[in-house]
């Protein structure tokens, strides 16, 4: 297996993004999901400035990908990269996500980052509380806690 920064088509992640939004919990959030939307979103990654798609792969199968993006600190003079979406295959599940996070960091330093910020999402899955495990077993410290509300359209 092997992680790489992906600069092809996104209908080539096709088959992860099924796989995700048959696993994620929008309808139960409330949340509206458009796959061009998002597959748009993805190609942001790809091809925007400080931003990059990391795709894992296992022979030619992608079975993983993770979006990361760099911003400048609003408290000092640092460069903080975050993630923005990650997904693997669950038949992967395992070694392959430590593969992706520590590519992660390794992203994020070659960019000149001091920290990277990884997110749990109880929207993604229902995987919430063992990705937390990982990130504390792999030297992550809680940060914050983010709260959701579905409002009423005006």
């Amino acid at each position: 297996m092997r992680v790489k920064i992906f600069n092809a088509e996104t209908s080539l992640l096709q088959e992860i993004v099924d796989s995700w939004i048959k696993e994620s919990n929008v309808e139960q959030m409330g949340i509206e999901l458009d796959e061009d939307v998002y597959l748009k979103d993805l190609r942001r990654l790809i091809d925007g400035n400080d931003t990059d798609l990391l795709v894992l792969e296992n022979g030619d199968k992608i079975i993983g990908f993770m979006g990361l993006l760099v911003f400048e600190s609003p408290l000092g003079r640092q460069k903080i990269a975050t993630e923005h979406y990650w997904y693997v295959l669950p038949q992967y599940r395992g070694i392959s996500s430590l593969r992706l996070i520590r590519a992660a960091e390794l992203w994020s330093q070659e960019k000149g980052c001091s920290h990277l910020l990884m997110n749990a999402s109880y929207l993604a899955s229902e995987l919430h509380d063992k990705v937390c495990e990982i990130y504390n077993k792999t030297g992550f410290i809680p940060f914050e806690s983010t709260y959701i509300k579905k409002l009423g359209v005006k």
